[in-house]
């Protein structure tokens, strides 16, 4: 693998020498140097930079234009500024020697200070996560690709000077394999730590791959929105369990379930919709005369007689419903979203997508959850903060790949909800969502989060919230390598916490956490 030619682009446009400079004094010292060096835009200033001594003695070949590239080169696309790690092609080499299907890579980042007594920020990134690439360059500026991928692409010559999120788009669309490595390979400047995007790259990008979606930046961070535009409404099936618990919303006293059935239906313009009402026993009759009026039409009563089981009463309710995709939607919620429906339907367009669901907030408008994380035990990620949180790398605005989403409210399609088996019955209480959604993992399926569909979900009002502790037992039985490796995590992040915080100690891991509103860290 030692022997496989490494070529190294670097675009000089708009750079500095002092930048171009730095990028080669990288190179130079590289434990493994690169056979080839090509700086595209390149003027005479610059080819001091390549003339130096120490860089026309390194053995490398300098050029200004795309070369013949060796079918089995690796290409690495380092910006101008930034600078490889002195063993960073020798890990990457190594992970190609034990991945030899591989065709694109990334991976994490250090950040330089850009004040004197500032701490080193480090970005830790997820595994591959091809909607998020589509909402940001999540996978930042430094990417590796085989030659075959690069040609593929376009070719050294047009991938060389595009935004780095048009060319990570655009490699993306021809890499079949592609792997992040979970550790520290560039270093680059504080300026460049959090995600670029662009939005004329994605547009493009679902152009040529035939995505039909509208894409917009609709925040005043650097995140697209692609809403997918659905040729058809395929038939929802909404299950609702409920035993017609009575709670208090905002003041009032409310049929749970019967206030989440008119709350859907009178918020969405989505035209094909049935609600299967999954009804306990012991339901009170006013309940049950209020959840039937809350349904009309659309409603359809199934009677559960057995002892609570949510995992079974789900399944019960997609046995006596019929539509294309099932929502399941717990009685204690509440659409905020308008088009959330129709959000949720575009994500399922896509045949790899199996589950999509909304971001959820608690009834005071704090997030109950953003998709789930796996950190080892399942976590809602950034539970109990504020909306105006961003998130780390924005990922509060990113439309992406997550393990799983909350049962409370989670869009699945109907064929691969049989092929998962349902909610798994060995979790009546809890983790039966997190089950499901490691099982289409493994199904080879993707579950989508997005920020743009948003619900209510007043928690644990209808049943204990408390963990059982077979539950607990079980899910780590069956689970545990997943649980210990999201693949949509980073092993460097602090465990046992609900938040994307890498394991470093100080203000500056918090504030990359949570944003600049983050509490000042004690001292």
């Amino acid at each position: 693998m030692s022997a496989l030619p490494i070529v190294v682009v670097t675009s000089a446009a708009g750079r500095t020498n002092k930048e171009l400079k730095r990028t080669a004094v990288g190179l130079v010292q590289s434990a493994i140097r690169p056979q080839h060096w090509i700086v595209t835009q390149s003027t005479l200033e610059h080819e001091r930079v390549t003339r130096m001594r120490s860089v026309r003695t390194s053995g490398m070949h300098i050029a200004s234009s795309s070369i013949n590239l060796d079918p089995q080169s690796i290409v690495v696309f380092l910006r101008a500024g930034d600078t490889l790690a002195p063993h960073a092609l020798t890990i990457i080499l190594e992970h190609l020697r034990t991945n030899p299907l591989t065709q694109m890579l990334y991976a994490d980042s250090s950040h330089g200070r850009s004040g004197r007594f500032e701490e080193v920020s480090e970005v830790r990134r997820p595994g591959w996560s091809p909607e998020r690439l589509r909402s940001q360059c999540y996978v930042g500026d430094t990417l590796i690709a085989t030659a075959q991928t690069v040609e593929a692409a376009g070719g050294i010559s047009l991938l060389a000077d595009l935004h780095e999120h048009d060319r990570a788009l655009r490699l993306s669309e021809h890499a079949q394999n592609i792997s992040r490595i979970a550790e520290l390979l560039t270093l680059s400047s504080q300026d460049r730590m959090l995600p670029s995007a662009s939005l004329s790259a994605v547009q493009e990008h679902c152009t040529r791959v035939g995505i039909d979606a509208m894409c917009t930046m609709p925040y005043t961070v650097p995140v697209v929105r692609v809403a997918r535009r659905c040729a058809a409404t395929p038939k929802i099936s909404v299950i609702v369990p409920t035993r017609g618990t009575v709670e208090t919303v905002r003041g009032n006293k409310v049929v749970l379930a019967a206030h989440a059935i008119s709350t859907l239906l009178g918020a969405t313009k989505y035209p094909s919709i049935e609600v299967i009402a999954v009804l306990d026993k012991e339901t009170p009759d006013e309940s049950r005369r209020e959840i039937i009026a809350a349904g009309g039409g659309r409603l359809q009563v199934v009677d559960y007689d057995r002892p609570f089981n949510f995992a079974e009463k789900v399944n019960l309710g997609v046995v006596c419903s019929d539509g294309e995709y099932i929502l399941l939607l717990n009685d204690d919620t509440e659409m905020i979203s308008p088009d959330a429906l129709e959000t949720l339907v575009g994500l399922l367009q896509d045949p790899k997508v199996a589950m999509a669901g909304p971001m959820l907030l608690y009834e005071d408008g704090l997030i109950q959850s953003a998709g789930h994380l796996l950190n080892p035990v399942p976590y809602d990620l950034y539970r109990h903060q504020s909306t105006d949180h961003v998130g780390a790398q924005y990922l509060l605005r990113a439309q992406r790949e997550v393990s799983g989403v909350i049962a409370a409210c989670a869009l699945i399609k109907r064929s691969v909800f049989g092929e998962a088996g349902g909610l798994c019955t060995k979790f009546p209480s809890n983790y039966n969502d997190v089950d499901f959604g490691l099982k289409l993992h493994q199904l080879g399926y993707r579950t989508i989060w997005t920020p743009h569909a948003q619900f209510f979900h007043f928690e644990s009002q209808t049943r204990s919230p408390k963990l059982q502790t077979f539950e607990m037992a079980t899910i780590g039985a069956r689970w545990r390598d997943m649980l210990d490796d999201d693949p949509y995590s980073n092993p460097q992040l602090e465990r046992y916490v609900s938040v994307w915080k890498q394991n470093v100690i100080g203000q500056r891991s918090l504030l990359e956490a949570l944003g600049p509103i983050a509490p000042i860290a004690s001292k």
